[in-house]
Order: structure tokens, then C-alpha cells, then sequence
């Protein structure tokens, strides 16, 4: 289960006011429906499962989000990458890396490299989305 790194969670299932800007919580995915990307474009997954005792604090940057994955808890970073470039992640020195990791001590911070991220639960449902 996620729970928002500032307050509690939230009676709604997880949306939360404090999420990055332009971010579609899942409880607003009914007002405005998620846009469709390319289906050439490639995509990157990192599945990602707290099988520590405590918390984990997920941090995916540069969006600033911020949120704790209990012990058991999983979830799927994605990143969608660009059709149009021989470099389809944008960031990076080398064009096949979509992500780069930095584990700190109970964190681990995320930095995906494409032009759309997409934070999905165990079950495939999206919990966040940025642009």
C-alpha cells in the first residue's frame, strides 16, 4: 500500500493534493482521460518490490514525487521514450538506459528518461502519470 510521505493516506485510495505538478492521481483519471502514446515508441519498465522490513521511500525524480512503499509493496516505474531520435531517452549518455538508480539509505531514487512517466500498482493500475 502507498502512503503519501506527508500526512496520512487518503480516504479516496491514494489521490493526494501534494502530487507533482501536471500529475493525474488515479481518482482524477475519470475528468480527464489519459492520452494514448505511440505504439512504436519504445518503452522501458523497472518493476520495483520493497522486501525490506521497513518502508521505503520512492523518490522519482525530476517530477518530485515522493511516496513509501510498505514492506511487501510493489510497483512498475514506466517511461516512454522517443520514436523520432536515434536516442529515444532523453538524459542519458548512452541511448538503451531509460533509468538510473541512486539507493540511499531506506530511498531509492528513480530518474526515468522519457518524455512520459507512468507509475503503475502490483495489479497494472496507473497511480500517477507525468506530462
Amino acid at each position: 500500500m502507498f502512503w503519501r510521505r506527508l500526512g496520512t493516506p487518503e480516504a479516496d485510495g491514494g489521490a493526494a493534493a501534494d502530487a507533482a505538478p501536471g500529475a493525474v492521481p488515479v481518482a482524477d483519471a475519470g475528468a480527464r482521460p489519459p492520452a494514448p502514446w505511440d505504439p512504436a515508441a519504445p518503452v522501458a519498465r523497472l518493476p520495483i518490490r520493497n522486501d525490506g522490513l521497513r518502508r521505503l521511500e520512492l523518490f522519482v525524480e525530476p517530477h518530485c514525487w515522493s511516496e513509501w512503499l510498505e514492506p511487501g509493496a510493489e510497483v512498475t516505474v514506466v517511461t516512454v521514450g522517443r520514436t523520432d531520435t536515434d536516442r529515444p531517452w532523453t538524459g542519458t549518455s548512452v541511448p538503451d538506459e531509460p533509468f538510473e538508480l541512486q539507493y540511499l539509505a531506506d530511498m531509492l531514487v528513480v530518474w526515468p528518461y522519457g518524455d512520459l512517466v507512468l507509475l503503475l500498482d502490483a495489479a497494472g493500475n496507473e497511480l500517477y502519470r507525468y506530462p
